[in-house]
């Protein structure tokens, strides 16, 4: 079969990445493969199908998501030619920015060292079974991975970016029995409401990113279920002020960034936009340790944006972030 000449859902379908009941059961949400244009008309589409198309079949049935690497498969699953060809597949599909994974045996060091958030987080997850649960900005699916030790019903991530979700595809072509997690090229305020809502959703290093914050949120608050919980982990501003990024600016090196909240501000927003029980549990500064270039993320990365004092070359004070947990009201 010519893996150009069908879309990604026919490819899910085709390599049984999903069952048949998993397929009929979330049609609906299947179907953002299809519908979203930015996902179905990257330039780098084919590129990356054939990528998917290439990945050696393994036996692969060892999975472990209970340590800092989502395990993916071991050192007999596949033997060494294979295990090269697999590598340079991965490296193909950098830049990874979330993880790391360990694929096959095969490790894949991400740019963050997505465990130490997760650590920071976990205690404070309502662990209840039989979840929906959402991560908005979900990147590669970690995350998702991750969660699936909450034992829920189900957890979808959603990413814009079109790789993140080739990335997801690929270390799911290794996880074929997990059927509880899926990712989605979408953005939370493209996600059709009448399809699903969630008793937990994480929004991870997302917030800075968004150019109408208040519509932002309402349409996170739309999604989750009365009662239920937002973990909400931003960067946030050291002083009482919020940091407007002017257009056209960086922080930190990054572009695209908005409106950097005060906690006191956040704490705020997410009251008047319908949230209770609002908590601080975790605020830390980010280091080099946690967000550095690799071989799988080559380009620059987190100390190249920062100066020796810890202030960002634009001059802000260190970067500083925060996770909140809330209920909707």
């Amino acid at each position: 079969m010519d893996i150009n000449k069908i879309n990604i859902l026919s490819y899910i379908d085709y390599k049984n990445l999903y069952s048949r009941e998993t397929l009929k059961e979330y049609k609906s949400l299947f179907q953002a493969f299809s519908k979203n244009e930015n996902f179905c008309k990257h330039g780098n589409l084919e590129k990356w199908k054939n990528i998917l198309h290439l990945l050696p079949e393994s036996n692969a049935n060892h999975i472990d998501f209970s340590g800092s690497h989502i395990v993916l498969g071991d050192k007999a699953s596949l033997g060494e030619q294979d295990k090269k060809k697999l590598q340079d597949l991965l490296l193909n599909l950098s830049p990874w920015r979330k993880g790391p994974f360990n694929i096959c045996d095969i490790k894949v060091d991400s740019e963050w060292r997505s465990d130490y958030k997760w650590e920071r987080i976990k205690g404070f997850i309502p662990n209840i079974a039989g979840m929906r649960v959402a991560d908005l900005g979900c990147s590669n699916g970690y995350y998702g991975y991750k969660l699936l030790g909450l034992n829920p019903e189900l957890v979808v991530g959603m990413d814009k970016t079109a790789l993140f979700i080739f990335q997801f595809l690929a270390t799911k072509h290794f996880a074929k029995q997990i059927q509880k997690l899926l990712i989605l090229p979408c953005s939370v305020e493209e996600f059709d409401s009448k399809n699903m809502d969630f008793n937990l959703i994480l929004s991870m290093g997302v917030l800075y990113h968004v150019k109408n914050i208040p519509c932002h949120i309402d349409a996170v608050k739309k999604l989750i279920k009365k009662n239920g919980y937002l973990v909400l982990e931003t960067i946030i501003s050291s002083s009482e002020k919020n940091i407007n990024i002017e257009q056209g600016t960086t922080y930190a090196g990054m572009k695209n960034i908005g409106t950097i909240f005060s906690k006191a501000n956040l704490i705020g927003l997410l009251n008047a936009s319908g949230f209770k029980n609002i908590e601080l549990v975790n605020e830390s500064f980010t280091s080099t340790n946690e967000q550095r270039t690799t071989r799988w993320m080559q380009g620059k990365s987190f100390k190249d944006f920062t100066l020796p004092n810890g202030r960002t070359i634009e001059g802000f004070p260190p970067v500083c972030r925060v996770i909140f947990v809330a209920q909707k009201k």
